[in-house]
């Protein structure tokens, strides 16, 4: 799994959640695009299928505290791909 794969996921997927809202950059914080804490579970369950990694109940508890851009998520996902 490399770094775009996992780049094009999860834009692919904030994307469908947003219902094709305008453009974002890896940069942008999920708050400024209208997504609650919800909105990220689903998200990263979504992404874990779509990747095929699964992260522990610990890992993704810790990662609802501490994500807050969308190139967070996919430094999560490209971290729990690693195990």
């Amino acid at each position: 799994m490399n770094r775009a794969a996992v780049r094009a996921v999860v834009h692919r997927y904030i994307s469908r959640l947003l219902e094709s809202r305008d453009d974002f950059d890896d940069s942008t914080s999920l708050a400024q695009l209208g997504l609650d804490k919800e909105d990220i579970e689903e998200l990263i369950f979504h992404m874990e299928d779509e990747l095929n990694v699964t992260a522990f109940t610990a890992e993704e508890d810790r990662m609802l505290k501490s994500v807050r851009t969308v190139n967070d998520l996919s430094r999560f996902l490209l971290e729990i791909g690693r195990h």
